[in-house]
C-alpha cells in the first residue's frame, strides 16, 4: 500500500478473497489499475488464492491488472492450462516474477501477457530497527506448512538450545486487534446498503492489519542475533534489520532462487543445504 501511495493519491479499495465484490470495487474505483497481491502462491499449491486471482482477472477485462512479485509453482498440468487460457484472454495483464527462472518460465508460458522481473516487494519496507535487544543467540523461524521439506526433528539440539524457535505467530494482543477488524470487514461486505459510507474505515482497518504483520515480524526477529530460517520473508526482514541470515530452502526453492538472483549480494547472508549445515554456519558467524 505504501508503494501505491507514493505513485498516486492512495489506495481506494482493498479486499480479501472473502470480501471481493466487483460492483463495490467499481463503485469505489471506476477507473485505474488493479493490483493483485504478491508472494509465493501463484500456482496450485494454494488453490483458493489462485482461483481468487483468476476471478478478479476474468471479471475485469477492461482494467489494467498487475500481479505483484510472485514465485510460480504449478504441479498440475490441468491447473496450469486453465490459468494460461484465462490469462491469455486479458488484454492488459502484467505478471511480476521475483526470480529469474520463474521469469523465464512465465515468458514462455504466458506469451500473451507482459512479464517482468521484480525482486520481492517486502524490500519496500526499507531498513528496520529491532524493537528489543536480542535475548537469544539465534532466532529460528521454521515452516510448519506444506512448503517445509524438513521434519520437526530436523533442528539440531545445539540450535534449539541457543535459539528462539518458532514459526510466524501473533501475540494475544495482536489477535484481539486483528479478529474484530476481520469480522467487521466481513460483516460490512454482507451489508450492501451501508458498505460505501464505511469504506474509509475499512481502508484504515486494512492498514492497521498490515502494520500488525510488520510489527510482529520485527518483534520476532529482534529476539535473536542471527536469523536461521526456511521462510523467505523472515530472511528478507532479517536483512532489512541488518542481522546475519542463514537460509534453508523450502519445497519450491523460493529461497535459493532469491539467493542466486540478489540475496547473495547482501552482507552476511548464507544458503545452507539443511538445518544441520545452517547450525554450523550460524555458530561460525555468531562468534
Amino acid at each position: 500500500m505504501s508503494y501505491a501511495a507514493e505513485l498516486s493519491d492512495g489506495v481506494k479499495y482493498i479486499c480479501t478473497r472473502r470480501t471481493y465484490d466487483k460492483a463495490a470495487m467499481t463503485n469505489a474505483v471506476p477507473h485505474g489499475p488493479l493490483l493483485l497481491h504478491g508472494g509465493g502462491n501463484f500456482g496450485d499449491r494454494y488453490a483458493a488464492f489462485q482461483l481468487f486471482r483468476e476471478q478478479v482477472i476474468a471479471d475485469n477485462p477492461d482494467r489494467t491488472v498487475i500481479q505483484m512479485p510472485q514465485t510460480m509453482e504449478f504441479r498440475d498440468k490441468d491447473a496450469l492450462a486453465r490459468t494460461q487460457r484465462l490469462y491469455a484472454q486479458h488484454p492488459n495483464l502484467t505478471l511480476l516474477m521475483r526470480d529469474t527462472p520463474g521469469y523465464e518460465k512465465a515468458v514462455n508460458l504466458f506469451p500473451d501477457n507482459r512479464v517482468l522481473f521484480c525482486p520481492d516487494a517486502a524490500f519496500g519496507a526499507g531498513y528496520l530497527e529491532p524493537t528489543a535487544t536480542a535475548s537469544h543467540e539465534y532466532v529460528v523461524l521454521k515452516r510448519k506448512d506444506s512448503e517445509s521439506v524438513h521434519g520437526k526433528d530436523a533442528l539440531p539440539r545445539s540450535l534449539v538450545s541457543r535459539g528462539y524457535v518458532c514459526d510466524w505467530h501473533a501475540t494475544i494482543v495482536d489477535n484481539l486487534k486483528w479478529w474484530p477488524a476481520t469480522w467487521f470487514s466481513r460483516s460490512v461486505h454482507r451489508l450492501r446498503p451501508v458498505r460505501q459510507p464505511v469504506t474509509p474505515a475499512l481502508l484504515s482497518l486494512y492498514e492497521q492489519q498490515a502494520d500488525i504483520i510488520l510489527r510482529n515480524a520485527i518483534s520476532i526477529i529482534s529476539r535473536g542475533n542471527v536469523v536461521v530460517t526456511d521462510r523467505l520473508h523472515a530472511a528478507v526482514f532479517g536483512i532489512l534489520m541488518r542481522k546475519p541470515v542463514v537460509m534453508v530452502d523450502n519445497a519450491n526453492k523460493k529461497l535459493s532462487l532469491a539467493y542466486k538472483d540478489y540475496l547473495q549480494h547482501a552482507p552476511d547472508v548464507y544458503l545452507a543445504t539443511d538445518f544441520g549445515e545452517a547450525t554450523e554456519i550460524a555458530a561460525r558467524i555468531a562468534v
